[in-house]
């Protein structure tokens, strides 16, 4: 059934179905009952839908694993329902009424809150497993909406929930190498928090928003914890970086020690994340051990508001050893104050990074601040954060990072359109006033043995800043993949259109571009070199420069190396073609 078919019977079939669902699931519950609360009810109600209890606290209390309790909708000058509710196990927590996710006003709504600190940790619904919470009102609580620890079989769906975390409490933090939790994230609107067993979680279609101090969902995987997700269809809007906090993140995934993390996500949107000098992010990996595989379909990020460290996407691994599996489909990320999506690798020998970009538009970097030209050699200090559309980084000791770019556009890029760089050295973390460690460096490693590959196919980067695409090695990494084919790479106003350059040493590389028939690439404008190599063979026959004679002398540079561009071809391929 499609979303819009489903809202429409919302309303009139999601109590009997759920309570269904429950009672059909749970053969060891006999006698489940369903119990009705609404704020600003008679006080002495019996839970029925003619006498509603008035309070969380009284329907919490007489509720039994099993039951389905429905809060009411109520005028919108009623207090919502206070304290928080803990649910039991197989319950179902549902707002009466119709669909309360979209943005408009709501005259009459099933409203909860949990103002309270000292009740269920100043959450508004504490999960347990095998439970259902849907089509909730859920604002201002003391610390997140929605939280559960070790819970499986549950599903989150349908709510409406804002302006949580008043207390500003940290919740997530990022870690860096050497272990240390070094940002902190206020806590999530909907945080799951697993670190043993299976569990299995959905949360789908909620409409996140105007947060102060508070992460959209953060979905955290530690010990021995294998959890499956889906997230999906929700819509995540206006949350800000709250004070002494260092970041500020739509959707986060962390992964710690043995956990195993997987994630189907689908149709989920993050807008206006951030505020002045943020770190914000609209999707967020960071691992420090353990597994994580996410697969995004048909995401949304655009506008994100903050300092040169804001991302649409930024996949971090950290020390440690780690396996990341990323599949990002039929997206686009737009508009954003640093580089747009980030891929970096700093775990422990044999930590594997894969990223897979299929028909994604990528468009609208910025920065800050105006940088200066960037460099044929970077270094630890420009290691990212420079308003490219793709970072790739790897700064671990014998790591491996692989990109893949298909069907895709970068455009309007204010740095590189793919930037990437292997090196390896300490930074030294000059804000310390973040909650928790206080850090004087950070070893990021060696670089030593790295392997690096980036395959682009039948995409385009169009119109950067510095490069459309630069590889620079700074280490004595091992292997260097590098296939370029049937793309379109134009108008870059950086020293050179596509650049691969070394003060390090790769013990084996293999950087091919273009190619006989429709592997051939349209390579053509910018302002200055059209291709340069340092210290690399690359292999750029067959492509098409702009005219039938190829560039001219003073387009190509080679140095310590090779750039073979002869024979190229004497006519525009298909990959020119506008719109690629």
């Amino acid at each position: 059934m499609s979303r819009s078919a489903r809202d429409g019977r919302f309303g009139g079939l999601l109590q009997s179905a759920l309570t269904i669902c429950c009672v059909a699931g749970c053969a060891a519950i006999v006698h489940a009952r369903t119990l009705y609360v609404r704020a600003g009810a008679a006080p002495g109600g019996n839970g029925s839908r003619p006498a509603p209890f008035d309070s969380l606290a009284t329907v919490e209390k007489a509720s039994a694993p099993g039951d389905v309790i429905v809060v009411m909708p109520a005028p919108s000058d009623v207090p919502p329902l206070d304290g928080g509710i803990a649910l039991k196990p197989d319950q179902s927590l549902i707002g009466g009424g119709p669909p309360v996710n979209g943005a408009g006003p709501l005259a009459q709504a099933p409203r909860i809150t949990n103002s309270d600190p000292h009740s269920n940790s100043g959450d508004a619904v504490v999960l347990a497993d095998h439970v259902a919470v849907g089509n909730l009102v859920i604002t201002r609580s003391y610390r997140g909406g929605i939280y559960g620890a070790n819970v499986t079989g549950v599903r989150i769906y349908g709510n409406n929930l804002s302006a949580t975390n008043t207390a500003c409490a940290a919740g997530l933090y990022v870690y860096f190498p050497g272990d240390v939790p070094v940002l902190a994230n206020g806590w999530a609107t909907i945080m799951i928090d697993e670190s043993r067993g299976a569990g299995w979680v959905s949360v789908e279609d909620n409409y996140i928003h105007d947060g102060k101090c508070s992460d959209g969902i953060d979905i955290l995987a530690t010990g021995d914890a294998q959890v499956q997700a889906r997230v999906s269809g929700n819509r995540l809007t206006r949350l800000a970086q709250g004070p002494r906090m260092r970041s500020v993140l739509a959707i986060g995934m962390q992964t710690r020690d043995h956990a195993v993390l997987s994630v189907d996500s689908d149709d989920d949107s993050e807008t206006y994340i951030g505020s002045p000098e943020a770190d914000c992010e609209g999707l967020f990996g960071n691992q420090t051990g353990g597994s994580l595989t996410w697969s995004i379909d048909h995401n949304t990020f655009a506008h994100g508001i903050g300092g040169g460290s804001c991302n649409g996407a930024e996949f971090f691994t950290d020390s440690g050893l780690t396996t990341t599996n990323l599949y990002i489909e039929h997206s686009t990320f737009a508009y954003d104050p640093g580089d747009m999506i980030e891929e970096d690798n700093a775990g422990d020998t044999g930590s594997v990074m894969n990223l897979t970009m299929v028909d994604v538009a990528v468009s609208h970097t910025s920065f800050p601040t105006k940088l200066p030209p960037e460099p044929k050699f970077t270094d630890i200090q420009y290691m990212d954060n420079l308003g490219r559309c793709m970072d790739q980084y790897s700064w671990g000791h014998r790591v491996v990072n692989n990109l893949r770019v298909i069907d895709s556009s970068f455009t309007d890029c204010y740095g590189d359109g793919i930037g990437s760089d292997v090196t390896g050295g300490t930074f030294v973390y000059k804000d310390t006033t973040a909650v928790g460690a206080k850090l004087d460096g950070m070893n990021f490693g060696d670089a030593a043995g790295d392997s690096v590959s980036i395959e682009v196919q039948d995409s385009s980067i169009e119109d950067s800043g510095q490069y459309a695409l630069h590889f620079a090695n700074h280490a004595a990494m091992s292997d260097l993949l590098v296939r370029v084919e049937d793309s379109r790479l134009s108008a870059a106003k950086g020293a050179a259109i596509v650049a691969f350059d070394q003060n390090g040493t790769t013990r084996h590389s293999h950087i091919v571009l273009g190619g006989k028939g429709v592997r051939a690439n349209c390579i053509l404008g910018g302002a200055r070199l059209a291709a340069e190599a340092s210290g690399y063979d690359v292999s750029a026959q067959w492509n098409w420069w702009g005219r039938p004679q190829g560039p001219t002398r003073g387009r190509i540079s080679a140095t310590h190396g090779q750039l073979r561009i002869d024979p190229v071809r004497r006519s525009a391929p298909p990959s020119c073609a506008a719109g690629r």
